[in-house]
């Protein structure tokens, strides 16, 4: 399990928090809300976005969702968001059990 990363500094204190979040890097145009609601339709208050820009942990563009343990739970490179959705509709299903 590769836990949270704390770069930029105090990131870790920040993904304390009860909750998901998801940590997007590279250039603020590729996350805008329009793209990212497909992820967070039905659990926008289950998920914090951090828009890290060029201070992520990884460099270049790239995408983590840190589940609530501090672990990454998904991390991809690239602005594609088809596999955080998929990772999103697993284990945050929307809708009744």
């Amino acid at each position: 399990m590769l836990r949270g990363p704390d770069l930029p500094q105090g990131l870790q204190a920040q993904v304390a928090a009860l909750g998901w979040h998801l940590l997007l890097t590279g250039p603020p145009h590729l996350w805008p809300d329009q793209r990212l609601a497909p992820v967070l339709a039905g659990r926008a208050d289950l998920i914090t976005v951090h828009r890290l820009a060029d201070r992520g942990p990884w460099p270049g563009v790239a995408q983590a969702l840190v589940r609530p343990d501090g672990h990454v739970g998904y991390v991809a490179r690239g602005a594609d968001l088809e596999g955080l959705r998929a990772y999103a509709a697993r284990w945050l299903p929307i809708g009744p059990m």
